[in-house]
């Protein structure tokens, strides 16, 4: 029985993770808002402890199934950006770290080459190199083209060290997060909301555009190129 136990033990886990969320997104009582109103609502009733509730509720989001734009722009909303900034560096770490840590212990670093055929060999390849894989992880947190939680979860799934991986996605999220809040704090009524909007296209136009040009985006091609041929 322990060995059939430690044979399935990915399977296993990946099913418990699974019954956790459906678990949780059926449930009534769990808080999954659906607008930036609905989590400033909920936050502020928590009063001094505000602060401590959001971090908490964006670490748990990527199991309560709602999308982080709501708890990076409520950031602005909420708190000033001397305190919101950090909050939600520090929200959207925990979260990225839940994922990371789901596909360690119920993927591990064989899956993508076992079960994600081309592209996840490269992607495996791509973010398994030790001597680039901090700058290739902060090309994928900067660039508004992948998706957050998606990388998270191929993250997880590679050799990648936690420590890279962490120092690399705050990193990446600064221009994001300033952002974000100065936009949640404009659409709540206390900034200006074009130079706003302004602010938040060159946070992700910006690290786009260098992407694009620079040659990362020919790197990244080549080394998939080279990966099929191999």
């Amino acid at each position: 029985m322990l060995n059939l136990l430690k044979k399935h033990r990915k399977k296993i886990l990946v099913g418990i993770y699974l019954a956790l969320i459906l678990v949780l997104y059926n449930s009534p009582g769990v808080f999954r808002p659906g607008s930036v109103e609905e989590v400033r609502r909920w936050v502020e009733s928590y009063g001094i402890w505000g602060p401590v509730v959001y971090v908490a509720l964006y670490t748990a989001r990527p199991v309560l199934l709602f999308p982080s734009l709501l708890l990076n722009l409520a950031a602005g909303v909420l708190f000033a950006p001397l305190l919101g900034i950090p909050l939600l560096l520090a929200g959207g770490l925990g979260s990225a770290l839940v994922l990371f840590y789901l596909a360690r212990g119920g993927m591990g670093d064989s899956f993508l080459d076992e079960h994600g055929g081309k592209w996840g060999g490269w992607i495996h390849r791509y973010l398994s190199d030790p001597e680039k894989n901090f700058l290739r992880m902060l090309w994928l947190r900067t660039v508004p083209l992948f998706p957050y939680d998606v990388i998270s979860l191929v993250a997880g799934c590679t050799r990648m060290d936690l420590r890279i991986f962490a120092v690399s996605t705050v990193i990446g999220m600064v221009p994001g997060a300033i952002a974000y809040n100065v936009l949640g704090d404009a659409l709540g009524g206390e900034g200006r909301l074009l130079p706003s909007l302004l602010l938040t296209a060159a946070a992700f136009g910006i690290p786009l555009l260098f992407w694009y040009f620079g040659g990362e985006r020919r790197r990244m091609g080549k080394e998939r190129t080279d990966g099929k041929e191999c």
